[in-house]
């Protein structure tokens, strides 16, 4: 029996990730974790009352209430992201989940005979990830999200010309030969 075992990498990508995040979900999980009722005020308050207005020129738009997501550009808003996607890496049952603030990606390792089966699992994993995502008012972007194979070229020679792809919300994912994931190029 051949023993070569090789992996698969899913790079998960989150449609505009900090601006989903619904602020009523957001507290009750900040409540969930013991934030005491007067930090729990200061962080309504906080995601509260916000408001944006575009100008094109000198014409500006209608002022609109922010009633999603949490202001960038400040240290609490990666902070808070974590604390909302935090039980995301319990959702995978087959493989193991790590998540950079926004980018999360699923790893699993196979034996090269096992193909099939690790496509059913990744896929299984994929879809859990998607429900858990729409649950909680985030969306997966099957157009960014990327799949990577690894191990060496003589172990890759020999998935060639199988169908391995992870189906995600109705887009075929194949295997790409490089993939971007946190400003490195890997392959």
């Amino acid at each position: 029996m051949d023993r070569e075992e090789v992996a698969a990498l899913v790079l998960i990508d989150l449609s505009k990730a900090f601006d989903g995040i619904d602020d009523s979900i957001l507290l009750g999980k900040l409540q969930t974790i013991g934030v005491s009722k007067s930090v729990l005020a200061w962080f309504k308050s906080y995601l509260s009352g916000r408001s944006q207005i575009v100008r094109i020129e000198s014409t500006l738009s209608e002022t609109c209430i922010i009633t999603r997501g949490v202001p960038q550009g400040y240290i609490l808003g990666p902070a808070l992201f974590n604390k909302y996607i935090n039980e995301l890496s319990n959702v995978p049952k087959e493989s193991s989940l790590e998540s950079y603030v926004d980018d999360s990606k699923i790893y699993l390792a196979f034996l090269i005979q096992d193909i099939e089966t690790a496509a059913f699992k990744l896929t299984q994993d994929t879809e859990r990830i998607t429900a858990w995502c729409c649950i909680n008012s985030l969306l997966v972007n099957p157009n960014k999200t990327k799949l990577l194979l690894l191990g060496t070229s003589q172990m890759l020679k020999k998935l060639f010309g199988t169908d391995f792809h992870i189906p995600v919300l109705g887009e075929k994912i194949i295997p790409l030969q490089t993939v971007k994931d946190l400003g490195m190029t890997l392959d």
